[in-house]
């Protein structure tokens, strides 16, 4: 945002902030205005991210180059009348690729980071340009399609035609653009644009205010918009304090952190949002925020203890308890590095001993993930009370996230997580007292069990850049030797930290013994340390071995033959390990609080009992009603109490009036919880079993060549379809043409078919199926849902309607197919690839699939 000749200029930062914050266009205007100075500003974190983004753009033009494009660059820094003019000669000069496009068109102005030509007519010939961007994120955000949306907007506005579609290219898609069609967000951009300018227009009516939003994280102003909210005793300064309290406070009249510690309890009115206990815990945490601030020292009070809650999660202290702490970076690679295990142990002596392993590559990562989970189950054996404990919960969402990123040491954490070997003492401390404290971080926290630090924070904050910055750009080697010895020592700080705030809470909890407090420990759980493998386990993982065992570690040392293989070792116990986390993610949400599951996407919270209304069955079915809250729960689903018991089932929702139906178990057909959650296991015996062949067959026979499998084997090694030297499509071919042609070969092994959402892939796949039943053929069609399976299915009827060939629809199933109607070919429905593992042989079906049949007297057999 600047000004020209008095007039103010936008561009697309401008439109993604103004959805960020009103208040920051607010202030960002009065810095174009020259009535207020830009504050400086400097975040190494966000130094790193404009790099590593200049770093992305820079390798997919280097793509664009050796694929064959012509690459033009427009010169020039900022949006002026030249660098306009160089932008629109390239784009009438019909150039491949141009590369920092400027446009400007009226008050809206931006450079492109690449403008890529299509041979669609325009008035610039018979071409015209689309609009590439390139991000870091892992998921395109809102603020990324207003940005392609303007850019778009201002390519018509120079070849007098919107572009039809619009690209997103983020890191390690090997370079494969996310297609967005341009009209699909057109009505949203022009809406939010629109906001933007009435915006400006109605400043003189009064300033906005600097409500905390998530972009305080990287903004200029943060510091500013804190000062003027602390100055007002904003109530965002509460702990725990979320929108929707603060939201509904304002509309009682209670718009600071005083007023609220002073509102009167019990409640004297029913919130819109939200259970009446949530507002009366912020409540009691603003009056101890308050104390700690009028006696300036720190204040806690202890909660009424409850079973399984707060203090009562402390398991006996051990000799052999460890002291957890990772540092990581989630935007190294593809899915982030812990490069950094830090553990505190206490050795025989009594002294405090740290261990940090360093992983600065996934090949060190697996070695050190290895070791960390080798050595604490030999410390396990020695000591069996022992735990792990670390401060809230994302040491062991790594561990889960490292298990199977490796394909390593499943069984091994598995039982740690069984035995709840991980104490989260963030849990603890939320559960077991309410301290005068804005946040409940570690660091917050250390004033009141008084540990100072070695490492200061900012110290340590400029070392952490150190690290990321060339584990991020993928030069390890120029990390410093100092800063990874100030990162080991921050991460040292952390661990001694949980060691220090746990012996506080043990002296917490061991006063309130004293005064007379019941306070349990946790139960252990009945979890064997020296589970012996299964007979399955110990053939999979030697099939595994055989697969896989000479495979170098990095993708890239390895060779198309090798790569297969390693990706189908690693396949075989995938549906175990995802069964695993199904249940971890059951154990977590059975865990929750009814406040903890207002915020859960697939539960439903605060619920209240309306009545019985009509269903089928011998059980009732139950209506509950529930307080504004986000939720993907659609009908269907298996529903469980807080603490996992199992409710019903959920016969429907009614979003907009706010209901339930559960269909009771009879179990809990007279209980009506506050909560529910969904939960539901598929089993994937007969998907896992299919996998195990086709690995038994390579492993024996190798993955190249001739022989059973094919297609599964054609799909690990990337192939094209084999068709003989013939080419794909031939000149003037239509897709649709070319895919019935490979379709009617004898085996072709793998066609992808690949387009944005109304290129037709589903209308050609259902004229491919039937071609193929036509010819005798057996057909497995597979997705990553049933939704998709059944519409392809649904549109492969309406070929067959058009094709005159007679389909007939069975009915879902489970177990064995119908009984089989003599020489009639089957077309099968699976929800994983494995299924194309039993094109060759004997079909055997597990729950949820569904057939059809091809009538032999269609055409010949």
């Amino acid at each position: 945002m600047h000004t020209i000749d008095g007039k103010l200029q936008l561009s697309a930062s401008d439109l993604v902030n103004h959805l960020a914050c009103r208040h920051l266009t607010d202030l960002n205007a009065g810095v174009a205005a020259g009535n207020r100075a830009a504050p400086s500003y400097w975040d190494p974190t966000l130094k790193l991210l404009r790099e590593r983004g200049m770093a992305h753009e820079r390798a997919y033009i280097a793509h664009l180059q050796n694929v064959g494009h012509s690459v033009t660059s427009v010169v020039g820094v900022g949006i002026d009348d030249a660098t306009v003019a160089s932008t629109v000669e390239a784009m009438r000069s019909g150039h491949d690729i141009i590369v920092q496009g400027a446009l400007a068109g009226g008050r809206w102005s931006g450079r492109t980071d690449i403008l890529r030509r299509v041979e669609i007519p325009s008035d610039l010939g018979d071409w015209s340009y689309e609009v590439i961007d390139t991000k870091l994120a892992r998921e395109t955000r809102s603020g990324t399609i207003l940005q392609l949306s303007l850019y778009s907007d201002l390519v018509r506005a120079v070849q007098g035609v919107l572009p039809e579609h619009m690209y997103v290219v983020a890191p390690w898609t090997e370079f494969e653009p996310q297609v967005y069609r341009t009209s699909d967000y057109a009505a949203y951009y022009r809406l939010v644009k629109s906001w933007l300018e009435s915006s400006l227009a109605d400043r003189a009516r009064g300033p906005t205010y600097p409500d905390p939003k998530e972009h305080c994280l990287v903004c200029r102003w943060s510091r500013q918009c804190d000062s003027r909210r602390r100055s007002d005793d904003h109530p965002c300064l509460v702990a725990g304090i979320s929108g929707r309290h603060i939201d509904e406070l304002k509309g009682r009249g209670v718009a600071t952190t005083s007023a609220l510690a002073a509102m009167p309890l019990p409640l004297g009115w029913k919130p819109d949002r939200g259970a009446v206990a949530s507002y009366e815990r912020v409540r009691e945490q603003a009056r101890v925020q308050v104390k700690g601030r009028e006696t300036g020292k720190p204040v806690y009070e202890t909660l009424e203890p409850e079973p399984e809650v707060g203090l009562a999660l402390l398991p006996e202290p051990s000799p052999g308890d460890i002291f957890f702490d990772f540092e990581g970076d989630p935007f190294v690679g593809p899915g982030g590095l812990e490069y950094l295990f830090g553990y505190v142990s206490v050795n025989g002596g009594g002294g405090e001993e740290y261990t940090g392993l360093w992983a600065l590559s996934y090949e060190e990562e697996k070695r050190c993930f290895e070791q960390f989970v080798d050595w604490v189950m030999a410390r396990w054996k020695a000591h069996p009370g022992m735990h792990i404990y670390h401060f809230a919960p994302y040491e062991p969402s790594a561990m889960k996230r490292m298990m199977g990123r490796h394909a390593t040491r499943e069984d091994e954490v598995d039982r740690m997580l069984k035995a709840g070997l991980f104490v989260d003492l963030f849990r603890v401390v939320r559960g077991g007292l309410r301290a005068s404290v804005e946040s409940y971080s570690i660091k917050e926290l250390e004033r009141f069990f008084g540990y100072t630090r070695d490492v200061s924070l900012s110290e340590a904050n400029s070392a952490l850049y150190g690290v990321s910055a060339p584990l991020e750009m993928g030069d390890p080697g120029a990390i410093r030797e100092e800063h990874k010895q100030v990162v080991e020592g921050y991460n040292r700080d952390d661990c001694v930290s949980t060691l220090r705030l746990r012996d506080w809470l043990e002296g917490i909890r061991q006063d309130l013994l004293d005064g007379g407090a019941v306070i349990d420990r946790p139960q252990p759980q009945d979890v064997q340390a020296e589970e012996d493998l299964t007979e399955r386990q110990e053939m999979i993982r030697a099939l595994g071995e055989r697969l896989a065992g000479d495979v170098p570690a990095l993708e890239d040392d390895r060779s198309p033959e090798q790569h297969a293989r390693w990706l189908l070792a690693n396949m075989l116990e995938w549906h175990r390990r995802e069964e695993k986390a199904v249940w971890w993610e059951y154990f977590r949400l059975g865990e929750s609080s009814v406040e903890e599951l207002l915020d859960e996407r697939q539960a439903v919270a605060d619920i209240r009992f309306v009545g019985e209304v009509e269903g089928t069955g011998r059980l009732p079915t139950h209506r509950y009603s529930f307080p504004v809250q986000e939720t993907t729960l659609r009908g269907g689903e298996t529903l469980h109490m807080p603490g996992g018991d199992p409710l019903g089932k959920l016969v429907s929702i009614d979003v907009r009036n706010r209901t339930v139906d559960v269909k009771k178990r009879g179990s809990a057909a007279d209980t009506h919880p506050e909560a529910a959650f969904a939960h539901d296991l598929i089993r994937s015996d007969v998907l896992s079993n299919a996998l195990v062949r086709v690995g038994q067959h390579v492993a024996g026979n190798g993955v190249v060549g001739e022989g059973p499998y094919g297609a599964a084997r054609a799909l690990l090694l990337r192939e094209g379809p084999r068709l003989g030297g013939d080419p794909v499509r031939v000149l003037g071919e239509t897709p649709l043409n070319a895919a019935l042609r490979i379709a009617s070969r004898g085996s072709f092994g793998v066609l992808p078919i690949q387009g944005p959402p109304g290129a037709g892939k589903t209308y050609t796949a259902a004229r491919m199926i039937c071609e193929l039943v036509r010819r005798g053929r057996r057909v497995g069609i597979t997705a990553n849902s049933h939704k998709v399976i059944t519409n392809l299915l649904d549109t492969a009827l309406d070929a067959a309607d058009e094709l005159r060939l007679e389909f007939k629809a069975v009915r879902k199933i489970s177990g064995a197919p119908p009984d089989d109607p003599g020489d009639d070919r089957v077309v099968l429905e699976s929800d994983n690839a494995a299924v194309f593992a039993e094109l060759g042989g004997d079909c055997q079906v597990g729950a949820g699939t569904a057939w059809l049949w091809a009538r032999e007297e269609a055409r010949d057999s």
